[in-house]
C-alpha cells in the first residue's frame, strides 16, 4: 500500500488510497482467479470424477506462492 501511495498522481484522491487500490486488485487478481476457475470447469466437464475444489484451491496456493517468492526476491536487490 505504501508503495502504491507513493505513486499517486495530483489528479488522484490521496485521501481514500482504498479506491484506487481496490481497482488495481479488480484489473489483476479477478481475472487470474477467473481463469482457475474455468479451468476447473472445463477439466470437469472431461472428467467427471475430477476434484474442482482442489484445482482451484492448488491454482490460488500456487499463484500466492509464486508472488511472495518473487516479491522476496526484490526485497535482496
Amino acid at each position: 500500500m505504501t508503495v502504491y501511495q507513493s505513486y499517486l498522481s495530483d489528479g488522484e484522491d490521496k485521501s481514500e488510497p482504498q479506491t484506487g487500490f481496490s481497482r488495481v486488485l479488480d484489473i489483476m487478481i479477478d481475472p487470474v482467479v477467473e481463469t482457475c476457475i474455468a479451468a476447473s470447469e472445463r477439466k470437469k466437464f472431461l472428467r467427471p470424477r475430477w476434484d474442482q475444489a482442489v484445482f482451484v484451491l492448488n491454482c490460488l496456493s500456487y499463484l500466492l506462492v509464486s508472488s511472495l517468492r518473487t516479491n522476496a526476491l526484490f526485497t535482496l536487490i
